[in-house]
């Protein structure tokens, strides 16, 4: 059986609650999408578990801004990839969490110089 609500039973259908941690699964994963962008976890980032790109957001109301850093591939073009990280994570954060994204500031962090192996594979 399915109940209809009427306008006037509106908060008899609950809310619903999107978690900061699942707004940042979006921007994160938002963020690999993007050319260029790539996993990183070096140095002392590695040994404290953290890596690349790591996002930070602040949720209010229906409203989110988002903070990302990430690692770029040695040979991508930085400002182009910045701007285009912005556009996925803020189109991301728009379409599958329904918030209204205030901001997304991006900042490169890495560049990522290839493997040896990935060097050799490219001069050939």
């Amino acid at each position: 059986m399915v109940e209809q609500f009427g306008d006037d039973d509106r908060g008899a259908r609950g809310s619903l609650t999107i978690r900061e941690k699942a707004v940042e699964t979006v921007a994160f994963a938002s963020a690999l999408e993007v050319d260029g962008v790539v996993r990183s976890s070096r140095g002392i980032g590695k040994l404290a578990l953290r890596e690349l790109p790591r996002v930070d957001v602040v949720v209010a109301g229906d409203h989110v801004r988002a903070s990302v850093e990430v690692a770029v591939a040695w040979g991508e073009p930085l400002p182009a990839t910045a701007a285009e990280v912005r556009r996925r994570v803020g189109r991301g954060l728009s379409e599958l969490s329904g918030l209204v994204v205030d901001g997304v500031d991006v900042h490169v962090r890495s560049v990522v110089a290839p493997e040896p192996g990935d060097r050799q594979r490219a001069l050939q």
